[in-house]
């Protein structure tokens, strides 16, 4: 059986897919946080295997389970990527003054909350850190968790939907959610008091397309999955047709409930909390960049 000689930039990722398939439980949970297909991710595992000389999980009907083999592989891929994470934040930490690029990554789902101080935390890093160039992008919460355990994002800001034991979380705020109609579904004009869970669970229902879990789960427990839309301006075009019901936080909806052409839907049952929070990669040197944003979040947020 032949041995690993070296590591190159594919080993590299085939481990991360490795890494992500263990975390999430199995091909399937991971295909929406690596956003690629099971028969890809089972083909980059197979590669693995062969490249490692080693089998590394059973999949099948039983359900996926590592080998001892690949408890060993798993443990030594954490080691590994935590040892490239001290060599980062060691190289950084030989500069006195604050340099280099920072990639942050927000959810579009808190973009437009005035209680996300974005402005007031870049006014307050930018003088601390003039000469670090930042960049800005939005994206979903699965493309942020990868992004954030490939390197390609240092922080991250957004609804803590589910809690993944590689990335660390702070929480600045909560949201409320609540499940809502457009006042040309049939149910807008239900009484309040005649409005039972069977009527939602007749109705078409946008679901945010992501695993959910804890209160989130709770709240759409029965209700009929008709479409998923992540992006709040589409799943908002979903329910405007008066076909859809969906969820969507407080703050995104105020100036139509404002206007009358939403409606909340039993919002003392079907409502849910979920904590804003900032992601990091869990690791046990953060770079300083990092570690400045993590202080200046405190300052802003306390």
């Amino acid at each position: 059986m032949s041995k690993l000689q070296k590591i190159n930039d594919v080993d590299l990722k085939l481990l991360r897919v490795f890494q992500s398939v263990v975390n999430c439980g199995g091909f399937s949970a991971a295909e929406s946080q690596l956003n690629i297909a099971r028969s890809t991710i089972s083909t980059h595992m197979a590669d693995l295997e062969s490249r490692l000389g080693l089998s590394l999980c059973h999949r099948g009907r039983g359900g996926f389970a590592l080998t001892d083999d690949g408890k060993v592989v798993f443990d030594a891929v954490d080691q590994l990527f935590g040892d490239l994470d001290q060599f980062r934040a060691k190289v950084n930490g030989l500069h006195d003054q604050l340099t280099g690029e920072l990639n942050i990554i927000c959810s579009d789902a808190i973009v437009a909350d005035p209680r996300f101080r974005l402005t007031s935390m870049l006014e307050e890093f930018s003088q601390h850190a003039p000469e670090v160039v930042i960049h800005i992008s939005t994206n979903s919460l699965p493309e942020m968790e990868q992004a954030l355990l490939d390197g390609r994002a240092d922080l991250c800001f957004a609804p803590k939907h589910r809690e993944l034991s590689t990335l660390q979380y702070q929480s600045l705020y909560s949201e409320d959610y609540f499940l809502y109609c457009h006042r040309s579904h049939p149910l807008f004009a239900v009484p309040a008091d005649d409005l039972t869970n069977a009527d939602l669970e007749a109705c078409r229902f946008v679901h945010p397309g992501i695993q959910t879990a804890g209160q989130a789960s709770l709240a759409m427990e029965g209700l009929k999955r008709a479409a998923n839309a992540y992006i709040y301006e589409v799943r908002m075009a979903l329910v405007n047709t008066g076909r859809f019901i969906g969820y969507f936080p407080s703050h995104y909806v105020q100036p139509q409930l404002t206007e009358g052409s939403l409606r909340a839907l039993m919002p003392d049952n079907r409502h849910y909390t979920v904590d804003i929070a900032a992601l990091t990669r869990r690791t046990a040197t953060p770079t300083k960049l990092v570690k400045q944003w993590l202080t200046l979040i405190d300052k802003v947020y306390r």
